[in-house]
């Protein structure tokens, strides 16, 4: 049932920062999808320098993928996982 790539994907746009680089409705897609849902898991760790989309240096959390997370969205919200696969 659970397609990683889309995941893997969503963890480095995470890492990456490109999610602070997205246009308005698609920056806030990505925040309530993957990071607001618990799908990436903030650790309490620093994470990588990037730079958001007005040229700002921010240090980010480091972030892992929490398949049990995901397993629980599968039981418990059926249909927004497979919009999250059905969109990847």
């Amino acid at each position: 049932m659970e397609n990683t790539n889309v995941y893997e994907r969503a963890l480095k746009h995470y890492d990456s920062g490109l999610f602070l680089q997205l246009e308005g409705s698609s920056g806030r897609y990505f925040v309530s999808t993957f990071i607001d849902s618990g799908i990436l898991k903030m650790l309490d760790e620093e994470g990588n320098t990037v730079v958001d989309g007005y040229g700002r240096k921010i240090t980010l959390k480091k972030a892992v993928i929490d398949h049990d997370r995901i397993n629980e969205l599968w039981e418990t919200d059926f249909e927004f996982m497979e919009e999250i696969e059905e969109v990847a």
